[in-house]
């Protein structure tokens, strides 16, 4: 039953046929974004339509769920901010009075749109127009401060990619209740089947919160029982058909933060190589239907830390499929 699991996840997630990014974006709910290059990653494995100079194209990155940053689809940030929810008055988070707030927000985002959409020169710029140095100092916080008020809120939001740069946006937001069985609607149809309980730890929503909304929507699941769990699925789930013996996964991948159970996957004593106290998720290598090894891209280089010693057809298998997915920018696989 596992195994049919891990297919129908796999699958899915197009991690066995890729598909255009714009699928990838909205079937995954975003791609988390706390490490930028992640959601690069995370399409180029994916996407059939990945390039290296036009990937961040129609995406925007905002806090979305689980308070942690996400690129996801322009068109769909106002219903991503819609089910996290929009607060209706500014409050005094950073320590900032709320009464500023609404005034340097306005500020801030016609200096974003008349191009000056750098952080960096976004400081200056407030600086010189005469924002106080305390003051200064709590809207440009290095846990985001107004900034991420301002993203919270679907006014700004940063651009994907390793600069920190943000865009102006203007999305429709939604009723929160509605944007959440959306949210659900998604998530069984693209991470089924999967219990409530792993919908609520993907999503940030509360278990109950989750059983009830599936309740009054009338969400047509079906569901399946397996050592005492229910698991739920929205479409027909695919046959079981072949694994490959290897694939990759980006940082913070959404085969694994969709669940809060990882069995069908991830063996119990490798949790700690996968994921860390902090909540860091490595990028990671399935082999052979087990995730197996770490990998980290250093230039040209390819870096593997396999949880276990490897056989030399299991390098082999890693190296091929390095190649595959990354192309010409790998000269060199090393094995630590």
């Amino acid at each position: 039953m596992l195994e049919q699991f891990l297919y129908a996840s796999l699958s899915n997630l197009h991690l066995l046929k890729k598909t255009d990014k714009v699928t990838v974006a909205a079937d995954l709910l975003g791609l988390q974004a706390q490490f930028a290059n992640n959601p690069k990653y995370s399409l180029q494995i994916r996407a059939t339509d990945y390039n290296e100079k036009s990937w961040t194209e129609g995406l925007v990155t905002a806090w979305t769920f689980r308070g942690t940053l996400h690129a996801v689809l322009e068109s769909d940030l106002g219903l991503f901010l819609s089910a996290v929810g929009v607060k209706d008055a500014w409050d005094d988070r950073w320590g900032l009075d709320p009464a500023l707030k609404p005034y340097w927000a306005e500020q801030l985002r016609g200096w974003i749109a008349a191009g000056i959409t750098k952080r960096s020169d976004l400081r200056e710029k407030a600086r010189a127009s005469g924002m106080e140095p305390e003051v200064l100092d709590k809207v440009f916080h290095g846990w985001g401060g107004l900034l991420r008020d301002m993203c919270c809120r679907g006014l700004i939001a940063y651009a994907p990619g390793t600069a920190k740069r943000f865009v102006t946006c203007s999305p429709h937001l939604l009723d929160k209740e509605k944007a959440r069985e959306e949210v659900l609607r998604r998530y069984f149809h693209s991470f089924g089947p999967a219990t409530l309980t792993d919908c609520a730890y993907f999503t940030g929503f509360r278990k109950r919160e989750v059983a009830a909304l599936v309740e009054k929507t009338g969400l047509p699941l079906r569901s399946i029982t397996y050592q005492g769990r229910e698991y739920f699925h929205l479409r027909d789930l695919p046959g079981q058909g072949s694994i490959p013996d290897c694939l990759f996964l980006t940082g913070f991948d959404p085969l694994i933060l969709g669940y809060r159970d990882r069995s069908r996957f991830l063996d119990e004593g490798d949790k700690q190589k996968v994921t860390t106290n902090t909540g860091i998720v490595f990028p990671t290598i399935l082999l052979r239907r087990r995730l197996k090894a770490k990998w980290k891209k250093d230039r040209a280089k390819l870096l593997i830390t396999p949880f276990r010693p490897l056989t030399r057809g299991e390098k082999r298998l890693i190296a091929d499929k390095a190649h595959d997915v990354f192309g010409a920018d790998i000269k060199q696989v090393v094995f630590l």
